[in-house]
């Protein structure tokens, strides 16, 4: 699992990277598509189990962090990712085509202890889906976010050294989450619940926010945006000689919208608890029904380079090394406070169209994610043991994609060290090759404070004794969405991923 947008093992265990002769260069480099002889068809699948252990602090009656570490949750969510495509070169052009996952993530569950990040699902586990009768499509529980791109690519070899190319992407979202909202940090309550509601966190007096949507690329028929767009990637690559190239390939944002998607959808704002309903309460969740809802974000830029070697006199030994960088904060590099600044850190902008007027919730608000960019480096080591078998071996890291102070049930991230095996396995007599791969990956422990936390219910509270003054501090910190339960706790984390790929090849010189 990685977040969305980084693609560390798009299509099984084998090297990819920006100077990588793959059909994955339609995503990493369409340059490279290019170097590749013939035509070629892939398809691979990945399943995912990722494993997260979370230690929330204990709070107060206010809400604050006590600085005490509280028993550990665990968290246990599959995925599943996916590759489907091919692509032909025809001298001195060449020509791709993909539909792929781009690290999605699952969340089907959580607990009670995190339900003011990632609310626990109160029927079934999570899913994505369209059916509006269905159980299991339920808005009221669980997190996932699906990233799909259908890409075309095309790649020219000139002189027979230097290579360029082109990629069109159309990215398609879906997202699904749903959190718990405090009405006493709201400071909207009604008399008679104030003695009901004396506490910061408190089951019966909150108030659930779940959200289904997804990018769609005509409006429908209540006039909605549409969500279509493309993203280009530029890519070039250089032979310099027939055992080294380098390679080099920008991916920009979404170019129609200025790098915001807006995903469609429904929405649920409904009371968890249902005992003790008081006459200005929400409906439970039980009984409420979904309401249009809209949430745009910004989609990131990226840029990555990289290098292949061919090793020894049988050229047995292939290494390949990618260095990227992901532009989630946005325009970082714009700042005036160098790249670790954020003008936008990734916060996520929703719209309720018919909203309970009960709600303490605002028709807009912000969800803030705290996100910055993410640097990672890959190294791929392939060797050919025969001309039928050839084993692959990688290691990654990565910087946080999510601010520590920030990591969340529903959002965490940390640096991340990982690794990956896998096999390549020609069928004699054949074209056809077998590539089963398993990839483990680490995040290391990240400890918010209290006292640094992002997320700060004391912020409601105060802006609520000083009158709404919209100048304060608290203010600020409301409008960004962080007004809300503490974040504060221990997080860390480990998923393991099986990849299995089939491809085959029109031309195969070895094992390629």
């Amino acid at each position: 699992m990685a977040f969305p947008g980084e693609a560390t093992r798009l299509s099984g265990p084998e090297a990819q990277g920006a100077a990588t002769r793959a059909l994955t260069a339609i995503h990493h480099n369409p340059a490279m598509l290019a170097a590749i002889q013939g035509l070629r068809l892939q398809a691979s699948t990945d399943a995912v189990l990722d494993h997260r252990m979370i230690r929330r602090e204990g709070v107060d009656e206010f809400g604050a962090p006590t600085g005490a570490l509280g028993d550990r949750t665990t968290l246990l969510d599959p995925g599943l990712g996916y590759f489907v495509g091919g692509g032909v070169y025809l001298d001195p052009f060449a020509i791709a085509f993909a539909v792929y996952d781009l690290s999605s993530s699952y969340q089907l569950g959580s607990d009670p202890l995190l339900r003011y990040h990632l609310a626990p699902e109160p029927d079934r586990p999570a899913a994505l889906c369209t059916s509006e009768d269905s159980e299991i499509c339920r808005l009221n529980g669980g997190a996932a976010t699906v990233r799909t791109d259908v890409s075309l690519a095309l790649a020219w070899n000139l002189l027979g050294r230097l290579k360029v190319g082109i990629g069109f992407h159309l990215p398609r979202l879906r997202s699904r989450f749903a959190y718990d909202n405090s009405t006493v940090v709201s400071g909207n309550r009604i008399e008679e619940s104030v003695i009901r509601c004396n506490r910061v966190e408190n089951p019966t007096c909150d108030e659930r926010l779940g959200f289904r949507g997804r990018t769609q690329w005509l409006p429908d028929s209540g006039a909605r945006k549409s969500g279509f767009d493309i993203a280009l990637t530029f890519g070039a690559a250089i032979d310099l000689s027939d055992r080294i190239t380098l390679g080099l390939r920008w991916r920009t944002r979404p170019l129609l919208n200025g790098g915001t998607v807006t995903l469609s959808g429904d929405a649920v704002v409904c009371r968890p608890e249902e005992s003790d309903v008081a006459s200005g309460d929400v409906l439970p969740c039980s009984s409420a029904t979904p309401i249009d809802a809209t949430l745009s974000q910004r989609m990131p830029q990226e840029v990555a380079a990289g290098a292949s070697f061919v090793i020894g006199p049988s050229r047995l030994l292939h290494l390949d090394a990618n260095l990227y960088w992901i532009d989630l904060c946005a325009d970082s590099l714009l700042g005036d406070k160098g790249v670790r600044s954020c003008t936008d850190p990734g916060s996520q902008r929703l719209s309720l169209v018919g909203l309970d007027r009960n709600s303490v919730l605002l028709p807009e608000s912000t969800r803030y994610r705290g996100l910055q960019d993410r640097f990672g480096l890959d190294l791929y080591a392939t060797y050919r043991v025969r001309s039928t078998i050839a084993v692959v071996g990688g290691v990654h890291s990565s910087t946080p994609a999510v601010r520590p102070n920030a990591s969340t049930a529903s959002l965490h991230d940390a640096w991340r060290v990982g690794l990956t095996l896998g096999t390549t396995l020609r069928i004699r007599q054949s074209d056809l090759q077998l590539i089963p791969g398993y990839g483990l990956d680490a995040y290391l422990p990240t400890r918010v404070k209290g006292s640094d936390a992002a997320f700060d219910p004391t912020a409601g509270l105060s802006f609520d004794e000083k009158a709404g003054d919209i100048n304060s501090r608290e203010a600020a910190q409301i409008l960004e969405g962080r007004g809300r339960p503490s974040n504060a706790g221990l997080y860390t984390g480990f998923a393991h991923t099986f990849t299995f790929a089939l491809r085959w090849s029109e031309r195969t010189l070895g094992v390629d």
